[in-house]
């Protein structure tokens, strides 16, 4: 009785083996897909950072408030950049006293110029006039060169003194204009402690915490769009050259594990991650009624090809070389393939639905 029981399950278990190492083509339906996982943003997802080093002393929004553009969202705060803005001030002010046609060394230097002039117009006509004498033989020639000497003399003076004007007056006008631009500089410094929304949106996170303190390129706010999402997919490099913009991606949230959700590829970055070895393909999501999170995974099919009743065989059967064995004398026969999914590859021909093949 134990010999019968034995010898059955063998033949069933024989029976079940041959039975899962023979088929033969059929036709269906087939989807060609490409894998990738990600994340789900909000569009014009952005880390908002801190533009200077300062120290929390306000936070003026929380996650989830939707806010305009311009919008103040953190405030920080540095002792140093008040005083700074007072010194700027003050140097702006005693540029431009310093800069008045009135003040003390401009008035000097147009009164040196003014009295020089006088000195060489008198001893320009004192010349001339030692000159008609020479000219007459009734002057010698040490008066004659003497005068014509103190005349040279007046007019380089002249001549100094209107340049000495000019370079005070320029070097007075670059203080003052120096001084305008460090007071703009240290005022646009001070505006940096306020960090604002870069657009209208939502503030999604803000993870910082009054009292500490930021340096420069800290994150401060996690902002994006209130209503639009997209997902950020990285797609094996070996995979990219399939993927265009505007096929059709089925993306897989662990939150809607049963209401996959239809998107769209609308970019694809020019750059390969050296580390991953994956590229960042971009996915709008449409609106909807499940609620989307910033940061939310998911897990996407590329749809990149998909044809209605093809020839097809279940992978497995498939030999490397690009041929199935056939059932009758186990002979390889090659075959021209098609697309393909997980399970199963499209044969465009070689064989026909009639013929069996086994799996090797």
């Amino acid at each position: 009785m134990r010999v019968s029981i034995s010898l059955v399950i063998v033949s069933l278990s024989l029976a079940c083996t041959d039975k899962s190492t023979i088929t033969h083509p059929i036709r269906k339906d087939l989807v060609q897909a490409v894998y990738a996982s990600g994340k789900i943003f909000p569009l014009n997802h952005v880390r908002i950072a801190a533009k200077t080093t300062g120290y929390v002393q306000q936070i003026l929004v929380k996650s989830g408030d939707v806010v305009k553009a311009g919008a103040p969202l953190v405030l920080l705060s540095n002792p140093n950049s008040d005083v700074n803005i007072d010194i700027a001030r003050s140097n702006l002010a005693l540029s431009e006293l310093n800069n008045r046609p009135d003040r003390n060394q401009l008035n000097a230097a147009q009164q040196e110029i003014k009295s020089s002039y006088s000195r060489y117009q008198l001893d320009s006509l004192n010349f001339q006039r030692y000159k008609n004498l020479w000219e007459k033989q009734i002057t010698s020639r040490v008066n004659f060169d003497a005068a014509k000497t103190q005349a040279e003399i007046s007019y380089q003076s002249y001549e100094k003194a209107i340049d000495n004007y000019n370079t005070l007056k320029s070097r007075s006008s670059t203080e003052l204009a120096l001084a305008r631009k460090q007071l703009q500089l240290q005022s646009n410094n001070k505006s940096d402690f306020l960090v604002r929304a870069p657009m209208a949106g939502r503030v999604y996170d803000v993870p910082v915490k009054e009292g500490q303190l930021l340096t420069v390129g800290t994150q401060a706010v996690d902002f994006g769009d209130s209503t639009l999402f997209e997902a950020e997919l990285d797609v094996d490099e070996s995979d990219i050259g399939n993927v265009r913009p505007g096929q059709q991606v089925i993306l897989n949230a662990e939150a809607y594990d049963h209401h996959p959700i239809l998107s769209t590829v609308s970019e694809i970055e020019p750059s390969v991650v050296q580390g991953s070895k994956t590229t960042r393909v971009k996915c709008t999501v449409p609106k909807s009624s499940l609620t989307m999170l910033s940061g939310m995974t998911v897990e996407a099919n590329i749809i990149i090809q998909e044809k209605k009743n093809v020839l097809v065989i279940p992978a497995e059967f498939l030999n490397a070389d690009n041929t199935v064995t056939l059932r009758s004398g186990k002979k390889r026969q090659p075959v021209k393939t098609g697309i393909r999914d997980v399970q199963y590859v499209e044969i465009e021909s070689g064989i026909d639905e009639k013929v069996e093949i086994v799996r090797q």
